[in-house]
């Protein structure tokens, strides 16, 4: 009875190997009204259009998924992914409807959504109730290519050590429900509700990792491995570590700046394993209070250094981690992207950007254009002399 009870969820725990430091990404984006810039519920149609294994239906009908395919490095992925939002472009302007990536469009309302209907989902919708409608925010998803699952166990302890790094770097969640929430980021507010999302759990090694999937599954927690919405969570079925934490980012360019820092790092600690045992472990309180600062105060955060307690701006950090890793920037052609990070730092992440237009205009519409204009542009459109004097930093 015990073998059969495990049989299930140990043929998903079986390590698939992947070739090492591969790159797989996914964008979660929203289709609007071009008009009324509410959602529009065509996500079935949009997808059978474009006919592309890369592009699917999501959670809600107005939320679709664009990914790229498997890629060496981060140019590649770019590559792939504008080919593909090149494939949607003309179909979303065949249909009056306008493209948008940002944690949750500010004109989006819960009583607004519609959900997609299959067995899963419907699952997931019923176990989650009241909460399930929070999860309706769209983030960007990185999926490094790992060889074994124990090499897969080091990566993941490693980056946890960056989580409030890519929460600033990519938030654009402030608007819930149409309110100022007062966060660089309301989105990781809906996983950290539940048992089996939010902050990811230490492991010593993959058979730890293991014991603790095969105890939510015998406890009903979980159905599969996908039920787990981890910040950062091994995929054994793809061979790969997924970094989840992510807001979307409001354009391609700061997608791939933020997927090329995530693969340097992984490059830079395949050459220096020995910092994860240098370095103390984060303590479960400081690990809680650096995503909090994150999300309630973006690239204005200061975080926790150490377990004494010592602070430094979230900024400084990231720029420390940009030196360290500049030789592997350098080697894999990624100095563009670098420096698209530092004008994230400089001028502003998205969220900086929308609540600039708020402070100017109190309307969501303006603010839900300026994000489906800059998605179409690609490229952020900073005010050079009026980011950092939001709320964000006070």
């Amino acid at each position: 009875m015990e073998r059969r009870l495990y049989r299930e969820v140990d043929l998903q725990l079986n390590f698939m190997p992947s070739d090492p430091l591969t790159i797989g990404v996914e964008f979660e984006l929203a289709l609007l009204d071009g008009r009324s810039l509410e959602p529009a519920h065509l996500s079935e149609k949009v997808v059978a259009e474009a006919n592309s294994p890369q592009i699917k239906p999501e959670l809600y009908e107005h939320m679709i998924e664009v990914t790229s395919a498997i890629g060496a490095d981060a140019h590649q992925t770019e590559a792939q992914l504008r080919d593909e939002l090149a494939r949607l472009n003309p179909i979303c302007k065949t249909h009056g409807l306008r493209l948008t990536g940002t944690g949750l469009p500010p004109t989006i309302r819960i009583r607004d959504i519609r959900r997609t209907h299959n067995g899963r989902y419907d699952r997931l919708y019923e176990e989650r109730r009241a909460l399930a409608t929070r999860f309706s925010t769209l983030g960007m998803h990185i999926h490094l290519g790992m060889v074994h699952s124990e090499q897969c166990i080091r990566y993941h302890s490693f980056l946890m050590h960056f989580l409030p790094h890519l929460i600033a770097l990519s938030a654009s969640t402030p608007f819930e429900e149409g309110v100022d929430s007062g966060l660089a980021t309301i989105r990781p507010c809906a996983t950290e509700s539940l048992p089996v999302a939010g902050m990811p759990y230490h492991f010593r090694d993959w058979q730890e990792y293991v014991n603790l999937c095969r105890a939510m599954y015998r406890a009903g927690s979980i159905e599969s491995l996908k039920d787990l919405w981890w910040d950062l969570r091994p995929c054994p079925r793809l061979g790969t570590l997924e970094v989840r934490i992510c807001d979307q980012p409001a354009t391609l360019a700061e997608g791939i700046a933020i997927v090329a820092f995530v693969h340097s790092l992984a490059h830079w600690f395949q050459l220096h394993q020995s910092w994860l045992d240098e370095m103390p472990r984060p303590n479960t309180w400081r690990l809680r209070e650096n995503k909090w600062r994150a999300m309630r105060y973006g690239l204005q955060a200061r975080i926790v250094v150490n377990n004494r307690g010592e602070t430094e701006p979230i900024c400084d950090d990231i720029r420390l981690w940009l030196d360290r890793i500049a030789p592997i920037s350098e080697k894999l052609g990624y100095g563009g992207y670098m420096d698209e990070l530092e004008r994230i730092m400089q001028w502003g992440n998205s969220t900086e950007r929308q609540l600039r237009i708020w402070n100017e205009t109190e309307n969501l519409e303006s603010i839900a254009r300026f994000n489906c204009d800059e998605f179409d542009a690609q490229l952020p459109s900073w005010n050079k002399t009026a980011m950092h004097t939001s709320r964000i930093g006070a």
